[in-house]
């Protein structure tokens, strides 16, 4: 036989056999010689060599069966007492739980992983809205289910409730209905104490939705990205320089709006660049004239991104924090284009570059990064201000 390493050993029936066969052997050469002078001999010695030569004889055939039958039995034994035993520890994965790929319920797999069509509803067609929640949603969310993940294994539950509730209204207003179920079902079974093992699951299969949902985000995106390319292909040139033209009955923040887009720049805007900050005129285009939307993405944009300067200038700064940098201004460049940013976007443009190329950003450009950000808001509050004092 083969031990599990390869090496020879020896059966424990194969050496009893053996011990067997000596000893039957030993007799039959004793019982030969015993029964000869038994019958030369007479009286007490011959009667007894004979009895012995017999007794000797007769375990020698005993040992003789032994060795012809039982070592059959056994080995059919041991045959079924090895496949009894393969049998017990091979357990087929199906009657282990732990065991069972991770599969969604018939009713979450139902549901929608991006609904883009119920998102351009509720925006009233507005791509380029749409396309600044999306980014947000990205930079801002997209790892929740690798963090509710970890958060879950170190035990702080009440972390994994906060993420699950954030990520529940998120995702319902950016019709992810997958992760909308999965995190408010988390967030109830953590409210309810639920065991350990339910939880587990429920995080595992959140964190493995988003990777659909992040494909079809990403594949909208480059749609949006197209259309609007098309769209400013398509514009002449007589459109770029003429007035903006807001009806009687439009909302006053689009009137403020399209003033402060108009209006000279004043002495303050001295130390401006010649491109302003933000290019209202652009975004107010985009938006159709939509001065509401455009207050809206200004309030997004300065609550998703104060104080990320700072943030970026750490990262940049800290070794092992490259590919941070590189998310934020990845994120920084995405959002900067959407709000006609020119200014932040081509600073965040010329620092993702390096850093894809594994060049060093030095702590002065996250600098000059941060002070353009920080202007960057500093006027999306202005108008912001303006338009609600003139409403």
């Amino acid at each position: 036989m083969t031990n599990a390493c390869g090496k020879n050993s020896t059966s424990p029936l194969r050496s009893h056999s053996s011990r067997k066969s000596v000893v039957g052997s030993v007799l039959i050469v004793a019982a030969l010689p015993s029964l000869y002078f038994g019958v030369n001999l007479s009286g007490v010695v011959g009667y007894s060599l004979i009895v012995f030569s017999v007794m000797a004889l007769v375990a020698a055939l005993g040992l003789g069966f032994n060795l012809l039958v039982k070592p059959r039995e056994d080995a059919d034994i041991g045959t079924s007492a090895t496949m009894g035993s393969t049998n017990e520890d091979t357990v087929s994965p199906r009657t282990v739980p732990d065991a069972e790929p991770l599969s969604l319920s018939p009713e979450v797999e139902s549901m929608v992983v991006f609904d883009s069509d119920y998102l351009l509803d509720t925006m009233d067609g507005e791509r380029d809205m749409v396309a600044m929640l999306l980014e947000v949603f990205v930079d801002e969310h997209l790892n929740d289910g690798h963090k509710i993940v970890m958060a879950l294994q170190a035990g702080d539950l009440d972390q994994v409730q906060m993420i699950a509730h954030s990520l529940k209204g998120v995702a319902a207003s950016l019709g992810t209905e997958q992760i909308h179920a999965l995190a408010e079902q988390i967030e109830r079974e953590v409210k309810a104490q639920a065991n350990s093992e339910k939880l587990e699951k429920l995080c595992e299969l959140l964190k493995m939705v988003f990777t659909p949902a992040a494909l079809e985000i990403q594949a909208f995106l480059e749609e949006c990205a197209s259309f609007r390319l098309r769209e400013s292909h398509n514009e002449t040139s007589s459109l770029t320089g003429s007035p903006l033209v807001i009806p009687l009955d439009s909302d006053p923040s689009e009137a403020v709006i399209a003033n402060m887009a108009a209006a000279p720049a004043d002495d303050g805007a001295k130390e401006r660049p010649a491109s302003p900050w933000l290019d209202v005129t652009a975004l107010l285009e985009s938006m159709d004239g939509d001065g509401d939307a455009v207050c809206m993405l200004l309030e997004i944009f300065i609550e998703d991104n104060a104080g990320k300067g700072q943030v970026l200038v750490s990262a940049a700064s800290e070794p092992g924090q490259q590919e941070h940098a590189l998310n934020i201004v990845h994120a920084l460049k995405g959002v900067a284009a959407n709000l006609g940013a020119a200014p932040l976007r081509d600073c965040c443009e010329e620092a993702e570059t390096k850093l894809k190329h594994n060049q060093t950003v030095s702590e002065g450009e996250c600098r000059d990064i941060e002070q353009i950000l920080n202007k960057t808001i500093a006027q999306a509050e202005e108008l912001l201000a303006k338009a609600k004092v003139d409403a």
